[in-house]
């Protein structure tokens, strides 16, 4: 069934399922609430709920907050409410999952009283569940998400030549971190000296174009970073560095002390990695990088978008942001790894230097979960739109073409996702260069508000680093790790 519904995804061929059957909602002007933590789906998502209502008459209503902002206080707000409890809601990873399961609001799937809905959960592959113990499932993945260095393929046409573009993203990818380096290097002093050289990336060697075009002159650095924000330096970069330590969420969340400490000189990677990129970012690093009114999400993105940068590090969920910044960008981007400077003897967790440096993460990001404390008639609603968003030619539209999402089963041999980044992480599945995401299970806002929040305060607020700065942020994450981790 998930292969078939892989080549109904690639040609458009899936039958309609119709569901016309309401709440009773008492005085309420909607028959369910769903809370979407997707902030930059919620265009996207209005209107398949707008759709949805069109088709069956069911009125949902729709929240979401802005892209880049967390949700959390406001969904448990929302949970604990009489009056205003969401049949849907979004849960971010199994760590998030333990404070809605301990306040008894979310339904086990294998509980749905909808026979479809049931068929729908079955299908789920056991490594996408949202789950405690491994057994229990207790959501619907939304998609699949990936991350790395975005870069326009435009950009690197006007850097290297049209005829070098194929085989500079190809030598990228296995090239070492030291080239990597080099290449960052040589990139800002062409963007700010005009100076001509060469690189060397997996021994091939590519030269800048001596001449810049009008694509190149407008460049002003090589990395878009949003400065103002603490999952900048947590979250998805330190996450990099996690993949090498841990192989999988589960085994972070259950880490030892003397397993943490393993790590040390791979953190010391990430605190080189997060020194080059806040070296070479829109803004020179310190007070004026972190300012929220100047280089929040937004005018990274903007950054980017417009071909002021060369790379910006974010996931596929930033495509529809990118594309309203700048509409022709929209066929022009493609996914890149981001490398840190490690040797095999480093890591343990099962990859190779090159594997890690060669890969991106792929990952289920959040699930859809069904309120338990809901009426069963809101239960039931929520169930059917579920099915409908995710079995539907219709429904479907929303999640691949609208939201840019890659359904959860899709088949990188006979899928594409119709777009150029969820194009981009399907080839990386076909070739098998992925990575988990292992820093979900780290201890709740840690690599947020422990670890991003101390890099943004005691050093991306700073031109200069001390000496020490690497091993000193090397030993703040081992200790701030076990600390919030109660070890």
């Amino acid at each position: 069934m998930m292969r078939k519904l892989a080549v109904m995804l690639a040609t458009g061929i899936i039958a309609t399922t119709v569901f016309g059957t309401t709440v009773n909602a008492d005085d309420k002007d909607y028959d369910f609430y769903f809370f979407n933590i997707k902030g930059e789906s919620a265009d996207a998502m209005q209107a398949a709920v707008d759709a949805y209502e069109k088709e069956t008459g069911v009125k949902i209503k729709l929240f979401t907050l802005g892209s880049g902002t967390d949700s959390t206080e406001a969904l448990r707000a929302d949970l604990q409410s009489e009056d205003n409890k969401p049949a849907i809601f979004g849960v971010g990873n199994p760590i998030n999952l333990i404070e809605y399961l301990e306040g008894g609001f979310v339904m086990p799937l294998n509980e749905a009283t909808n026979e479809e809905f049931l068929a729908l959960a079955e299908e789920i592959p056991e490594d996408f569940y949202l789950s405690r113990d491994g057994k229990t499932n207790y959501g619907v993945p939304l998609n699949v998400e990936g991350y790395g260095y975005i870069a326009d393929t435009r950009v690197i046409s006007s850097l290297f030549g049209e005829e070098n573009v194929d085989a500079f993203l190809e030598a990228y990818k296995k090239a070492s971190y030291e080239e990597f380096e080099a290449m960052v290097l040589a990139m800002d002093d062409y963007i700010k000296n005009g100076t001509v050289s060469e690189i060397t990336l997996d021994g091939q060697i590519f030269s800048f174009v001596e001449e810049k075009d009008e694509r190149a002159e407008k460049l002003k650095c090589v990395f878009a970073v949003a400065g103002s924000e603490k999952w900048t330096y947590g979250d998805h970069l330190f996450n990099i560095a996690v993949d090498g330590v841990f192989d999988s969420a589960l085994s972070a969340e259950n880490a030892t002390a003397e397993q943490i400490e393993a790590g040390r000189s791979v953190y010391e990677a990430y605190a080189k990695l997060l020194d080059l990129g806040t070296s070479h970012a829109q803004t020179e690093r310190g007070p004026e990088l972190i300012n929220q009114s100047t280089n929040g999400y937004d005018q990274a993105v903007a950054c980017f978008a417009n071909g002021e940068s060369v790379f910006i590090k974010q996931g596929n969920w930033c495509y529809t942001n990118i594309v309203k910044a700048n509409a022709d960008i929209a066929d022009t981007m493609t996914f890149l790894p981001i490398k840190l400077d490690v040797t095999d003897d480093m890591l343990t967790s099962g990859l190779t230097a090159d594997q890690l440096n060669s890969s991106i993460t792929v990952f289920v990001p959040s699930y859809y979960c069904i309120n338990a404390k809901c009426s069963d008639e809101e239960k039931e609603a929520a169930q059917k739109f579920l099915v409908w968003l995710n079995t539907t030619e219709q429904g479907l539209k929303f999640v691949v073409e609208d939201c840019a999402f890659i359904p959860y089963n899709a088949d990188p041999e006979v899928t594409s996702a119709g777009y150029c980044l969820g194009d981009s992480i399907l080839s990386y599945l076909k070739d098998g260069s992925t990575m988990t995401n292992a820093y979900a299970g780290l201890p709740a806002s840690y690599v947020t508000y422990t670890l991003g929040a101390h890099m943004m305060e005691n050093y991306v607020n700073k031109t200069e680093w001390e000496e020490n700065a690497y091993s000193d942020i090397a030993d703040y994450v081992i200790s701030s790790w076990k600390e919030a981790a109660g070890l």
